[in-house]
C-alpha cells in the first residue's frame, strides 16, 4: 500500500482568486471541502502583472460603452486590483465564519504561470473555471488553467454552482500513487457534497486479483455510494458514457492530462463539469 498522503490529510485547501473570475462557486466549494477534511482554508488573490504592464505602455487604452476610447493607466488598474481583491476577502471570509473555518488570505501580484508555487502536495488548490461574461456576450479565457501543469497536488477547477446535481466521475487507470491521491481526493469531493462516486476503469484494472479489495479499503474512511464501471477503449464511447452519467465532477490523473493536452478543458466545456487533477 502507498504512504502517499490522502486528502484526509491535506494541510490546508488553498482557493485561487482574481478580479475576472467568478469567484463565488470556487469560494463556496473550498470552504465546503475545508469544513469536511477540518483544514484551513487559504485564499489567494492573484493581481495580473501583465495588465499592469499593459497599461504602463503609453498606447494603451481602454474603452467603456457610451463613453468611447480613454487612456489606460497603472493607477485606474491598481485601483480596479485592490477593490476587487476587497470584495473577495470579505465573501471569503464571511464564508470560512459560517462555516466555522480557520482563514487566511493573500495577495500575490505574478505573471500566470507561477501564482501558486506555494501550495505543496498535501494542498488541495480550488479555482473557478469561468471568467465573468464581458459585456454579457463573451468569456475571456481563464488563467486558472494554465496553473494545473505546476500545482504538486491536486487541482480542482470548479464551473458549477454548489446547488447543481451529479456525481463524480473518476477516471481510474491504475493503482500506481497518482491513482490513489486521485481516488482519495474525488472520494472527499464527493462525500462533502452528498454525491456518488463513479469509478470508470481499464477490464484488466477491474479483472485483477485483490482490486475490490483494495478499492474498498482505499474508501473505508469515505462514506461515499460507490459504482464501478468497465470502461471502453474508444476514446468516443468513453466521452459518450461520460455524458450519459450526467458528472457534476470529472476526475483525471495527471497521466492523462499530460497525454490529452488540451483534452481536459475539452473535457469540462463538453460536459459543463468541475474538472479534478492530481499530480
Amino acid at each position: 500500500m502507498s504512504d502517499a498522503p490522502t486528502i484526509g490529510a491535506i494541510e490546508r485547501v488553498v482557493v485561487w482568486l482574481d478580479s475576472a473570475s467568478e469567484n463565488r462557486a470556487a469560494i463556496g466549494t473550498a470552504v465546503r471541502l475545508a469544513a469536511h477534511a477540518k483544514a484551513p482554508l487559504h485564499g489567494v488573490f492573484v493581481e495580473d502583472e501583465e495588465l499592469l504592464h499593459l497599461a504602463s505602455l503609453p498606447f494603451a487604452r481602454q474603452f467603456t460603452l457610451g463613453a468611447g476610447a480613454e487612456p489606460l493607466t497603472i493607477e485606474q488598474i491598481e485601483l480596479h486590483l485592490r477593490v476587487a481583491a476587497e470584495q473577495a476577502r470579505r465573501e471569503l471570509c464571511a464564508a470560512a465564519e459560517r462555516h466555522g473555518v480557520k482563514c487566511s488570505f493573500e495577495i500575490l501580484r505574478t505573471a500566470s504561470g507561477s501564482a501558486v508555487v506555494g501550495a505543496s502536495e498535501r494542498d488541495l488548490v480550488v479555482a473557478g473555471g469561468l471568467t465573468r461574461p464581458v459585456g454579457g456576450h463573451f468569456r475571456v479565457e481563464c488563467r486558472c488553467w494554465s496553473q494545473i501543469e505546476v500545482t504538486p497536488g491536486a487541482f480542482l477547477v470548479v464551473r458549477q454552482s454548489e446547488v447543481a446535481g451529479g456525481d463524480v466521475v473518476m477516471l481510474l487507470a491504475d493503482r500506481d500513487p497518482t491513482s490513489v491521491r486521485l481516488l482519495d481526493a474525488a472520494a472527499q469531493v464527493a462525500a462533502s457534497g452528498g454525491s456518488g462516486l463513479t469509478v470508470i476503469c481499464p477490464p484488466a484494472l477491474a479483472g485483477a486479483a485483490g482490486f475490490d479489495a483494495w478499492l474498498a479499503e482505499r474508501l473505508a474512511q469515505h462514506p461515499v455510494r460507490l459504482q464501478v464501471e468497465v470502461g471502453p477503449d474508444e476514446p468516443v464511447a468513453l466521452d459518450r458514457r461520460i455524458g450519459e452519467l450526467h458528472c457534476r465532477l470529472l476526475a483525471v490523473g495527471a497521466g492523462f492530462a499530460e497525454a490529452a493536452g488540451d483534452g481536459l478543458r475539452k473535457f469540462a466545456d463538453r460536459f459543463a463539469c468541475d474538472l479534478l487533477v492530481v499530480r
